[in-house]
C-alpha cells in the first residue's frame, strides 16, 4: 500500500525505489487481452547500417558500407507493436497514405496479428518515413550519425477522411478499456472531433494523452507525458533543469490546466518528474546501469542518457497500465526493500 503524504514545501528526489520484480511481472500479466484504442500519426521507422571505411576525398565526411536496413512501426504505431508484445489488444486509429511505406507498415503490424480496420488511407497524404543512420566499426555498437525524414508535410485531412476516424473511434469505445493519443502533428488527431470529445468527458474512460506541443488542446485527459520544451511551451515560461521549484510549479499548473489526474515530464539526461493530483510531486533521477557509471567514472564529460522506456509513446504506454493500477509512482514498498537489503547482504 503506498503512503499518502501530506504536500510538503520543499521538492522531492527519488532515490532508488525500484519495484519488486515480482510487482513489474504483475504489471505485465495485467496487459494480456486487454483492449486499447490507439489513436495517432503512424509511420514507419527504418534504420540503415553502416560499417566505417574510410574517410570521403569530396568532403570531410565519413564513408559507410551498407550492412543491412531494418524496418519497425514509427510514431503512434510504436505504441501498438509494443502494447502488442505485452500481450495487449490495440486498436489503431489515424491515417496513412497509399504508397510503398504504408504497405510495410500494415505488413510490420499484420505480423503481430493487430486488426488495422481503424487506419484510414488516405491517397492525398505521404506517410512519414524516419531514416536514421548508423555507423561505427564491425566489433563496436553502432551509433546514430544523421536522420532524414521523409512526408513530413503536415496536410489536414479531408472531410471524408476525418469522418472515418471519428467512427473508428466512436466503434473502439463499447470494448477498449482506454484510449491512447500520440499526437506527432501530422494531422490525423483533431482534438475538436465529436467522438474524442465524448472519450474525454466519460470519468470512466482512460485517456492518456502524448501530444507534441498541443497537450492543453486535451482537457479532461486522465494523464499526460509531455517534455520539458513542451511544458515550456505550454506554461510560456523557461525552465532551467536545476530549478525544481519551478518545475514543481509549470507542473502543477498544467496539472490543473488539463484537469488530470497526472502528469509525467520527461527531462533528459535528468530523468522525469511525475505530477499526481492530490500527491507531492516526485523527481526521478536517470537510473544508470553499472557498466555505464564505470564509463562516466572515466570519462566526467560524458552526457549520461536517458532512460524512457522505449520513447515517447512507451511512456504513454506505462502510463495507461500505472494509472489503472492504483499510482503513477515508483511502486517498491518497504518489503520490496527489504528483501533487496537481504539479497545484498547474503552476497
Amino acid at each position: 500500500m503506498i503512503r499518502r503524504d501530506p504536500l510538503p514545501s520543499h521538492p522531492v528526489r527519488l532515490e532508488r525505489r525500484r519495484p519488486h520484480r515480482r510487482r513489474l511481472l504483475d504489471l505485465i500479466e495485467r496487459f494480456q487481452g486487454v483492449g486499447i484504442a490507439v489513436l495517432g500519426d503512424f509511420m514507419l521507422d527504418e534504420f540503415v547500417y553502416g560499417e566505417i571505411a574510410r574517410v570521403s576525398r569530396e568532403a570531410p565526411v565519413l564513408i559507410l558500407e551498407h550492412r543491412e536496413s531494418r524496418f519497425a512501426p514509427g510514431g503512434a504505431g510504436n505504441t501498438v507493436a509494443n502494447l502488442r508484445a505485452l500481450g495487449a489488444l490495440p486498436f489503431p486509429i489515424g491515417r496513412i497514405g497509399r504508397d510503398e511505406p504504408a504497405e510495410r507498415l500494415l505488413e510490420l503490424l499484420d505480423r503481430q496479428r493487430v486488426d488495422c480496420s481503424g487506419i484510414v488511407r488516405d491517397a492525398a497524404y505521404v506517410t512519414p518515413v524516419k531514416t536514421r543512420i548508423l555507423a561505427g566499426s564491425p566489433h563496436t555498437a553502432k551509433q546514430q550519425v544523421v536522420r532524414i525524414d521523409h512526408g513530413t508535410s503536415a496536410a489536414p485531412p479531408s472531410a471524408p477522411v476525418r469522418s472515418r476516424i471519428s467512427r473508428c473511434l466512436a466503434r473502439a469505445r463499447p470494448s477498449a478499456s482506454g484510449l491512447l493519443i500520440a499526437d506527432y502533428g501530422y494531422g490525423s488527431v483533431d482534438s475538436s472531433d465529436p467522438q474524442l470529445r465524448r472519450w474525454l468527458s466519460d470519468d470512466g474512460a482512460s485517456v492518456n494523452v502524448d501530444s507534441r506541443f498541443r497537450v492543453l488542446d486535451f482537457p479532461g485527459v486522465t494523464a499526460a507525458t509531455p517534455n520539458i520544451a513542451e511544458v515550456e511551451a505550454a506554461i510560456g515560461v523557461s525552465l532551467p533543469d536545476e530549478d525544481l521549484r519551478a518545475i514543481e510549479r509549470a507542473g502543477a499548473k498544467l496539472l490543473e490546466k488539463l484537469r488530470a489526474r497526472a502528469v509525467l515530464v520527461t527531462r533528459g539526461s535528468q530523468g522525469m518528474s511525475v505530477f499526481e493530483k492530490g500527491h507531492r510531486p516526485e523527481h526521478d533521477p536517470v537510473e544508470l546501469c553499472r557498466r555505464h557509471r564505470r564509463h562516466q567514472a572515466r570519462d566526467r564529460h560524458r552526457e549520461p542518457r536517458g532512460v524512457d522506456c522505449g520513447g515517447r509513446e512507451g511512456r504513454v504506454m506505462l502510463m495507461s497500465r500505472n494509472g489503472a493500477s492504483g499510482s503513477l509512482r515508483p511502486q517498491g514498498g518497504r518489503q520490496d526493500r527489504r528483501r533487496s537489503r537481504w539479497r545484498r547482504s547474503r552476497r
